[in-house]
Formats: C-alpha cells, structure tokens, sequence
C-alpha cells in the first residue's frame, strides 16, 4: 500500500471513530457512516472495521459487537484468514465486557487457534490473558489459573511491560478471590511501581482501586478511601465504564463498612446505571447484590430482597458461580432475620454447595503452583542477567589462568589436611541439624496451634456478639410489632365502632327521618376514615416491597389545584372557620406545565391539606408553589394551625410517628404513615421534604420536584433584570436562618447567581458575625429566630452604626408585624415562600442603592 494510501485510508478510520463516538449514545448506526463504508472498497471497510472496533470496545461494547460482527462478514467473503482471526478475537473482547461469557469462549477459541498456528506472540499473550479473565469471572480458578501462567510466560517472553503490569494486577485479584489479601495487596503495589515507571497511566488508575479494595477488605477505610479518589480522578467515565464503575463499587463497600448505607445507595446506583449501559452482567449482579445488602441494614428485607432476587437471575443466566455464592448467603441472612427459616435453610443449603464447588480444597495447590510459577519467571530473569555477566567475567579469567595453576598446588596440601578435619566434624554437624530441624518444626506446630487457638477464640467470641445484636434485634421488631398493631386496633375500631352502632339506629323503628340523615353522614365520614387508614397502610407496603411505580409525564398545574381546592372545600371545610387559598408564582400563569407523576404529586399534596385540614381550627390554609431558578419548583402547604415543637420536626417523617400536639395534648387519630408516605414518593419523583413550624403559629410543608422551565411558553423574562444579575457576582450575602432546609434552598438559588453566603442559626450569630468584621453586603433574616428575633437582632446591628441592607421574611404574618420591621431599620419585607425573581429584584435594587449613597456626588 503506497504512503498516499495509506493516509486515505488514516484520514477515513479517524472520522469513522468520530462518528461513532457522536451517534453511539444513541445506539445506532447513522445514515452517514454506512455511506462511508459503502463508498470503501471492501479492504478498506474491513480496515475501518476493525480498527474501529478495536478502539471503542470498552467505550461502547454493543456498538463494538456490530461492528466486529460486520468484520466477520466481509473476511469471509475475503477469505482473508488473518483479519477473520481478529474479527473473532475482537468480538470476544467485547462480549467479555457484557458479561456474554460461553459466546467469549467459543469466538476466543476459533481466533485462539489461529494465533498458536501463527505464533503470533503479541495476541497470544492477550488471549491467554482473555482466558484467564473469562474464568475468574465464572469461578472456574483452575482453568484460570493454567491460561494466566501462560499469559505471563508469553509477556515476559516478548518483554511487554504493560501486559507484566497487567498480569501482575489480576493475579493479586486471584489471591484476593481466596481471601489472601496480605499476598493480594503485595502483588498490587508491584503492579502500580511498574506502571509508574513507564508512565501507564490506566495501569495505574487500576492498580489504585484493587489496592483501595483491598484496604476495604482489611477494615483501613480511611487509606482505602484515598487509593479509590485517586482511582476515580484518573479514570475517564466515557472511556471505560466498566472500570469505572468497578471503582464506584469499591467506595460504596467502604461506606457499606462504615455503616453510612445512604451514601452508598447513591454511588451503587450510579454503579449499576454505568453496568446496565454497557449490559455488563458480572458488574449489574454485583452491584444489585451490594444494594440488597444496604437496604437490609438499614431494615428494609423486603427491598433486600428484590434486589437479591435480581442479582440471583442475572448470575444465573451468566452462570457468574462466585456471585451466587454470595447472594445465596446473604438471601439466608434476611430469611434468618424476618423469621421465614425454611427459606433460611435452603439458601444456606445452597450456599456450601456452591462454595464446595468454587472454592474447593484445591485452592491450596493452586496458589502453591501459582507463586511458584510467578518465581519461575522471576529467576529466568535473573538468570538471563547473570549469563550476560559470566560472560563479562570469562574475559577477566583468562588474564588470571597463569594464577590459578600455582594455586592448584597449594590447595592440593590444604585439601588434605581439610579432609582430616572435615571427619572429625562431620558426625557432629550431623546430628546438629538433627536437632535443629526438631526444634524448628517443634516451633512451627507451636505457631500454628497458637493461631488456631486465637481464630477459635475470635471465632466464638464474634458468634456470640451476632447473637446478643439478633436478640436486640429481635426484642426490637417484636415492640414495633406490638406498638403498630394496638395503634392500629385501636384506629381500625374506632371508626367501625362509630359504623356498626349508627348502622343499628338507622334500623330502629322509633328513630326520624332526620336523625337518619345525621346517622348516615357519620357513618359515611367513618367510613372515609377506614378507607384513608387502609391506603397508608397498603402505601407503606408498596414502599417497603420496592414496587413503587411512576408515570412521568406532562400536564397543567391548575387542573389539579382546582380539583383539590374544590374537594377539600366541599368535603373538610364546608362548615368550618378555615379557608382553603391557592398561592402561584406570579411570574407564571394558571397554565404552568410540569412533567411528573400527576397521580404520586396529587397524593402528596393531598396528604398535606388533609393534615392541615386535621390541625388547623381557625384561620386559613393557602397551598401553592414557586418557580426556583430553571430546574426546580417547590410547592408549599401553609397553615394557622397548632404547630410542631422544633425537636419533632425530623421525627414527624419517620415512620408510625404521632405527637401529641396543643395546651391539652391532644393525641389526633391516624396511623402515623402520611408523612413518611409523602417523604418517600417525593425521594422517588427527585426532589426533597421539609418543614418549617412554630408552636401555636401554625406550619409551613415545603417540597421540591424537579422543573424545566423551557417547556412553558408564557414565562415573563426581565431583560433588565438578566442584565443587572451581573452586579451580584462577588458579592457577599449573610443569611439568618435557624431551619437548614430552608437554608439549602436559598444556598442553591443565590449560589447561581454566583454570590457567596454565611449562614447564622441564630441573631447572637448575626451580630457576632458584624463584631467580627465580616464583609457582609447584604443581610436577608428570618423575623422568627432562636436566643435572639429578628426585630431585636437588627435594632442591635444598628446601634453598631452598620448600615448594611437588611431584607426582614417571615411565614407567619401578624398584623403589626411589617409595621415593626421598618420602625426596628429594615430595607425591605418578603412574606414567606420567597419567589426567586422577586428575591433578586430586591437585592439588586437595595445593592444599586447602597452603590449610590457611598458613590461621590
């Protein structure tokens, strides 16, 4: 192929790759580069094949498989028996990558043999390599074991520094998967110097997770968390998924350890979602597997177990033996624990099966012949290098031959007297070594019962530390269990009591006409009471069972306000002192679209009012939402009613949680589940749940959903506004708040606009923060705050001659209140939920005030 060819065929390769790398998102094979590949002769389309799929294999497997299954075609046609070789051989590498293991083996096997015949070397080495690799991951060790000791004799053969690199890696994973982690951890460190030395530097992103995984293992959680970041920063997502993801596992296992389950369901999930894009079954089984694990220490066996359930069919249909040993495991620990021992037993049952099978006696012989084979390969090294210096030496002999034949004689007369004194001493040294050899294995038995006996020791002491937590455990659950069935008893009857008595008057022959009526409506209202009490419970089942389903699309927000509004009215308040009130977003019109779960938000916000509805006697109950910034929304329910006591905020959200509330602490009827049900299907629409709640003030619900702020046409757009937002950069902002939701949500919002903040719990902190020189350019304060309000906290920074602008909120207005904010020196009064535009409109024109007065006239 001339030079002006071989540029051709450079230039179309590259802007094959990428067009691939543009479209591959989207799993598809565009329009454009099957014209490029039909306008190639077919030499060149099966050059561009396969360089191509060589390229992105662990990028995009799927798209690799096609296009290593295209290759396959067209060498057939050509009868070309080298590139039909590697087609195989590619195609296998990126099944491997989607854990399709028997179709690996059997294309490995075709361009296997091709390769012995060929002596090809280089790809000899990578498919001993391939081998190994596929065995590891179905738990055939063995085997694995035969074809990396092959591998390894191939790379240290040609001196492919990577391939050693590599090779020394996953045989620490082979002693890893027997537990030898002191060895494991050995073989990893020479693995990240060697790839060091050469500056490789994915060699070196790999050989930081196994070492952060192995520090996991060892309990180091701290020195394992530092190898894992390392790794992570040095691999690139889109590059190598699988790996990737492999580190992402890695961390969740050290907060699984460190019993922070929240943390590591969120890098789990992002783990598996970077499995499941590549349909890399080994990693999907294991991070479901790890998942299970999580939400059965946090108490939620029935997700546990879904999720085990999961791994288990994934493992099987890929025959992956070494995860189902661990599910199997773990699937008999959560029937221990729920009491289903049956399902307990067989599970264990099936779990030393599987173990036997795997991990079997002969694991000894073959880490024995493992390191002896590594140590083959480490000498014939060594000996090469001592070859080349005998060698060197032979030169220097000669010059020193003349020497050694006048030595001859003189150790001729000392041999001999040597020889008379070797017979004395050689019976002595005899029994010597006897004696010695005796001591030495005497003193190696000793070593070895001491370990046993500290092993049994740990042993028993470890059991019968698990029993002590399974009886706590088990007390535990049996208390809940009590407390949850007389509460419920006593919920369940209370509303049947009032149904089956008043359905006995309605049959009385001396009862009117409008007592009957009466009668009816309080059976009817009962018997809504019953119904709500059995769809929290259902809910919380669902919950519990992983079954929680969504249907995301879009739709009006003032439909659905309206059908509240009018149900609630009629329903709950149609006689009461209480009025129901809608409160939107002024910068929107009634029409606002949203795109969530219409049925899960309308079951939220019911759940709210009816709780306001439940606590509120007088006053007014207003329900709404604002626009914050363009990729959320968050919808309020406010209330006059009793309130909640501070320390209870968090609490109210836990499940089966009643307070009493009021002067005469009045316990309200319900199961306690509205709240928790309301927490856990805003976690599932992505948003977040707070409260914000003063005794015998009332309470304010607050929730977020996500929000696109393009899809509504009838957006108002300040043009001034977006300009002026350019004076807020830099600036400094102190927000007095003693609710951290609520702080959150204004962290977000004013971190877009690129402020900074300091947050002050308290008015002490406020004026702490001026006496401490702070540079505050703008204070936006809660009226109700802890130690010190808000009215005293700014009278106290203006008799510090501080004229910095104060912007006074409050979500409970009283009558005098704004009256008093302005006598006490604020700038300005926002009520409660703060519109974000509005929010911004006031800082900049308080700040373009403050610029003014300070600015020469």
């Amino acid at each position: 192929m001339t030079s002006k060819k071989r540029f051709h065929a450079i230039l179309v390769s590259s802007i094959l790759v990428l067009m691939c790398v543009v479209v591959s998102a989207k799993n598809l094979i565009p329009d454009s580069i099957n014209l490029l590949l039909s306008t190639s002769s077919k030499e060149k389309q099966l050059e561009l094949l396969l360089s191509t799929t060589e390229k992105i294999i662990n990028k995009y497997p799927e798209q690799a498989i096609v296009y290593a299954e295209r290759a396959l075609t067209l060498s057939t046609e050509q009868n070309d028996s080298i590139s039909l070789a590697l087609s195989h051989f590619l195609l296998a590498k990126a099944l491997y990558v989607t854990g399709q293991y028997s179709v690996t083996l059997e294309n490995l096997d075709l361009a296997h043999d091709f390769f012995i015949s060929t002596t090809d070397s280089i790809r000899l080495t990578e498919s001993y390599q391939l081998y190994s690799n596929v065995y590891v991951s179905i738990g055939e060790f063995s085997s694995a074991v035969e074809n990396f000791q092959k591998a390894l004799g191939w790379a240290i053969r040609i001196g492919d520094k990577r391939q050693i690199a590599d090779l020394t890696r996953e045989l620490g994973n082979i002693y890893s998967y027997f537990d030898e982690k002191a060895i494991a951890l050995d073989f990893y460190q020479k693995s990240l110097v060697r790839s060091q030395e050469f500056d490789y530097a994915e060699g070196v992103a790999k050989a930081y997770n196994n070492i952060g995984r192995t520090y996991v293992e060892m309990g180091k959680f701290d020195a394992a968390l530092v190898y894992l970041q390392k790794s992570l920063t040095a691999k690139i997502k889109e590059d190598d998924r699988v790996s990737y993801s492999h580190t992402l596992l890695n961390i969740a296992s050290v907060y699984l350890s460190k019993q922070e389950y929240q943390k590591a369901i969120l890098y789990l999930q992002d783990a598996y979602q970077n499995y499941a894009s590549v349909s890399n079954a080994d990693g999907m089984s294991n991070s479901q597997y790890y998942l299970g694990v999580a939400y059965k220490n946090l108490g939620r066996y029935n997700q546990a177990i879904a999720l085990q359930n999961q791994a288990w069919e994934i493992a099987s249909a890929h025959n992956l033996q070494r995860h189902r040993v661990n599910i199997s495991r773990e699937l008999a620990d959560i029937y221990e624990k729920i009491g289903d021992y049956p399902k307990a037993h067989n599970f264990l049952t099936t779990y030393i099966e599987l173990r036997d099978s795997v991990f079997s006696d002969e694991k000894s012989r073959l880490l024995m012949e493992l390191e002896t084979r590594y140590q083959l390969g480490d000498k014939q090294r060594q000996i090469e290098l001592f070859s080349k210096q005998k060698a060197l030496e032979s030169s220097e002999k000669t010059q020193i031959r003349i020497w050694f034949a006048f030595l001859i004689t003189l150790v001729l007369l000392l041999i001999a007297l040597l020889y008379l004194l070797h017979n004395q001493f050689r019976y002595k040294n005899k029994t010597n070594k006897t004696l010695l050899l005796e001591i030495s294995q005497r003193k190696e038995f000793e070593a070895q019962l001491n370990v046993y006996q500290e092993q049994l020791e740990n042993l028993v002491e470890e059991r019968t530390r698990e029993l002590k937590e399974a009886k706590n455990r088990a007390e535990e659950a049996d208390k809940l269990k009590s407390a949850f069935l007389a509460n419920m008893s006593h919920e369940i009857r209370t509303p049947l009591n009032a149904i089956v008595g008043f359905s006995y008057l309605l049959i009385d022959k001396d009862t009117n006409d409008e007592s009957r009526t009466e009668y009816m409506k309080i059976i009817k209202s009962n018997g809504e009471v019953l119904i709500n009490l059995i769809n929290d419970i259902l809910d919380i089942s669902i919950i519990e069972a992983g079954q929680l389903k969504t249907k995301i699309k879009p739709f009006g927000l003032n439909a659905l306000f309206d059908e509240l509004k009018f149900f609630f009215t009629k329903e709950n308040l149609s006689k009461s002192a209480v009025e129901l009130t809608t409160d939107f977003d002024a910068h929107y019109n009634s029409d606002l679209l949203i795109t969530t779960d219409q049925v899960r938000l309308r079951q939220i916000l019911a759940n709210l009012i009816g709780n306001a509805v439940k606590f509120t006697h007088k006053g007014k109950i207003s329900v709404g939402y604002r626009v914050s910034g363009l990729d959320k929304i968050i919808f309020f329910v406010k209330d006059t009613g009793e309130g909640i006591d501070p320390e209870n905020h968090e609490l109210i959200f836990e499940r089966f949680s009643k307070f009493s509330v009021g002067s005469g602490q009045t316990i309200y009827s319900g199961t306690g589940l509205g709240l928790a049900i309301c927490r856990e299907m805003v976690g599932v629409l992505g948003g977040e749940i707070w409260v914000d709640s003063v005794l015998g003030k009332g309470s304010t619900f607050y929730f977020t959903l996500p929000f696109k702020n393009e899809d509504n046409a009838t957006t108002k757009v300040n043009k001034q506004l977006k300009s002026d937002i350019e004076l807020l950069k830099g600036r400094t902002i102190l927000i007095a708040e003693p609710v951290e939701g609520n702080y959150k949500f204004l962290e977000g919002f004013l971190a877009s606009l690129q402020m900074n903040t300091i947050w002050a719990k308290d008015g002490v902190s406020v004026i702490n923060e001026f006496r401490n020189k702070s540079t505050v350019d703008i204070v936006l304060m809660n009226l109700l705050m802890p130690v010190l309000d808000g009215i005293n906290t700014l009278k106290n920074i203006r008799k510090l001659q501080i004229d910095v602008p104060v912007i006074m909120t409050t979500t409970f207005r009283c009558e005098n209140e704004k009256k008093n904010c302005f006598e006490a020196g604020c700038n300005a009064y926002i009520e409660r939920p703060i519109c974000n535009k509005d929010l911004t409109s006031r800082i900049i024109e308080l700040l373009k005030e403050s610029i003014n007065q300070v600015s020469p006239q």
